[in-house]
């Protein structure tokens, strides 16, 4: 990075919400501007005093009802949080918002970091068995909470008390948000995190294409499955990267542990994303029917004849986004090349496929995602019964949702290095040299989805072409497959019923493994009538239809 990170010290004299974006970037539309609030300690209220002009102290003597510091004495809570791929910090409390958190509040934050993808749900349960911590940022599904609600302390009457911040955005979804959080028995166990809605993340992987290997084979962007294949043929054949050596080239990058390039993606020429598609309200199974055989009998033939990276199935998201930096893929989806492509002069060699279509299949292609979703992440902060003090941590996590300039520096980083502000609106610096990959720098200086409380639209960065090209791009790649979208292509976000939560959690984790695993054994191998005949009879087995019903139930709110 060009510039010097440094911390600056942020007294907090600008208020509410922003907060992550589920990708690094901005809104479509501009805020018109960002609302002062009075220059004070940077607490939603002042300090509650006495008739001495003393501070109120809540029942340990230690822990302040308001204003700054929260403590006295300092305290330290141990959490848990996901750490993404792309965060290559050494120390969550070197990230700028974690000294300025510090500094003002006198607490300490012991982090336990857990990888995201295989291995996280595992490492989790070991943690919810045998270490509990203090809290979690994520990771705590609601199936966990509903096992043991002694385990996890209620939320209600402490957000009231000590998260102004967090119910004045809350209020602002006019009782939505508080629905999305209350179990079943009447209590609110999390905090939310992320962002409202944007329409960035509409969907998540776009597909992308190396121009010059088209150019120097002499085809041009492919419109169907058909086409595709050919380019991809030529890909490995005619040595499309042009090194003198035609057996170097991947001409499809994939990686399973990379959410915008997992399979999911691959499946919308065939008409659904998923192991069920949403069609007028009616949940209908994928998973068993003609066109998912089609989908693995397709990518089979890219498999067979090294047109598809099989490693994709195992391979990291370091590994994924290494061979990406070495210009081995034709191919890929990602949220914008330069996201997994730190070489500028490479990335802007890839250029957008639109949807294509499956043989038999014309007009059936869908993109993954849905407009005008809500995604919020309901888990955002959990209080674990291990805390001693959760009012404590409670008003720290408030706190970070205090001003403008906390929530873009838990976000994102610091201020004047990843973001900036003028004429009240926010504009994030991307382009700071070729050797500056924002998306990377996001995850690494700030805490990105697990910043708190939830980003509105009109509170999200200017998608501004000179400052942020990435947005300004994937603004533009989201438009460009907009009408593929579905408006109903994905589950609303609300918590289910305890019984049904609890009845689904016996039996989904070994349904989707058996699918998964299906899944790649048929693309690696091939696929049979016999061993598809068996696949049918084996999501029986599993409880595949009892699964849809479910979904089905649960879209049209029976519990």
């Amino acid at each position: 990075m060009k510039k010097k990170l440094r911390l600056t010290a942020l007294l907090l004299t600008l208020t509410m919400s922003c907060s992550l974006l589920a990708g690094c970037g901005a809104n479509k539309a501009p805020s018109d501007s960002v609302p002062e609030a009075p220059a004070d300690s940077g607490s939603a209220a002042p300090a509650e005093e006495s008739s001495s002009g003393e501070r109120t102290l809540l029942a340990d003597g230690n822990t302040y009802a308001s204003g700054l510091p929260i403590v006295n004495e300092k305290v330290t809570f141990r959490i848990a949080r996901g750490k993404n791929p792309l965060d290559s910090s050494t120390d969550t409390n070197e990230k700028p918002i974690m000294k300025l958190m510090e500094e003002a509040t006198n607490i300490h934050i012991e982090w336990i970091d857990i990888p995201t993808g295989e291995g996280q749900k595992e490492q989790l349960s070991i943690l919810l068995s045998t270490d509990m911590p203090d809290a979690f940022m994520g990771m705590v599904d609601p199936s966990d909470i509903m096992k043991d609600y002694a385990s996890f302390v209620p939320l209600n009457d402490m957000m009231e008390q000590y998260a102004p911040n967090i119910k004045e955005t809350y209020d602002k979804t006019n009782g939505e948000a508080l629905k999305m959080l209350t179990y079943p028995d009447g209590n609110i166990y999390s905090f939310m995190s992320s962002v409202y809605t944007q329409h960035k993340s509409w969907t998540i992987g776009v597909q992308f294409i190396n121009k010059d290997w088209l150019d120097r084979v002499g085809k041009d962007i492919p419109t169907n499955l058909d086409e595709y294949y050919e380019v991809l043929k030529a890909f490995k054949e005619m040595d499309a990267n042009g090194n003198g050596d035609p057996n170097d080239e991947i001409p499809l990058g994939y990686c399973e542990n990379n959410f915008q390039a997992r399979l999911l993606q691959f499946m919308g020429a065939f008409g659904f994303n998923d192991n069920y598609r949403i069609e007028n309200g009616k949940v209908i199974p994928t998973a068993n029917t003609p066109e998912y055989r089609q989908f693995l009998e397709y990518y089979h033939r890219l498999a067979s004849e090294g047109l598809l990276d099989i490693e994709g199935f195992s391979q990291t998201d370091q590994q994924f986004m290494s061979k990406a930096k070495q210009g081995l893929y034709g191919s890929f989806y990602a949220w914008t090349p330069d996201t997994i492509i730190d070489d500028p002069e490479l990335s802007d060699q890839y250029v957008q496929v639109l949807p294509m279509t499956a043989p038999g299949l014309e007009g059936k292609e869908t993109v993954y995602g849905t407009k005008d979703r809500f995604m919020g992440i309901i888990n955002g902060l959990v209080i674990t019964s291990s805390c001693k003090n959760p009012e404590a941590l409670v008003r720290w996590y408030d706190y970070m949702a205090s001003s403008v300039e906390l929530k873009q520096t838990a976000r994102i980083g610091e201020k004047g290095v990843m973001w900036e502000m003028k004429d009240n609106k926010i504009y994030e610096l991307q382009d700071q040299g070729p050797d500056f990959n924002f998306q990377n720098a996001c995850y690494t200086y700030g805490l990105m989805q697990a910043c708190p409380v939830l980003l509105y639209p009109d509170e999200m960065a200017w998608d501004d072409p000179e400052t942020s090209p990435q947005n300004y791009a994937r603004d533009g790649y989201v438009t460009a497959v907009e009408k593929w979208i579905q408006d109903e292509g994905l589950m609303p976000s609300r918590i289910a019923t305890e019984e049904a939560t609890l009845s689904k959690a016996v039996y989904e984790p070994d349904l989707l493994s058996y699918i998964k695993n299906f899944t790649a054994n048929a693309i690696m191998n091939g696929v049979t009538d016999a061993s598809w005949e068996q696949h049918v009879a084996d999501l029986e087995k599993y409880r595949y239809s009892e699964w849809i019903q479910w979904q089905q139930d649960y879209l049209d709110g029976k519990f």
